[in-house]
């Protein structure tokens, strides 16, 4: 509906901190990226860069999505402290 300003999966990193994997974004879930780029959403790794995944059916991705760049500007500082905060 719209309604999401930012969303995200940081799930790999709460996992490879505990050393195992669980249900986490592999890259083919993101096979929409492109096209929310192209709408202005932004859509970085778990660290602000932009996504780098292989193209296959095993690894796990951690990404944040943002609606805009000022959400982004407001949002990501906040985040990127508190995963640092947690040793993520």
């Amino acid at each position: 509906m719209g309604h999401d300003r930012w969303c995200g999966d940081v799930r790999p990193l709460v996992w490879a901190k505990r050393g195992r994997r669980g249900l986490c974004c592999h890259p083919y879930d993101l096979c929409t990226e492109s096209i929310a780029r192209a709408a202005g959403v932004t859509v970085t790794d778990a660290r602000g860069r932009p996504v780098d995944a292989p193209l296959d059916v095993d690894t796990d991705v951690a990404w944040i999505g943002y609606a805009n760049s000022s959400i982004r500007a407001q949002v990501e500082p906040v985040l990127q402290q508190l995963l640092r905060e947690h040793g993520l």
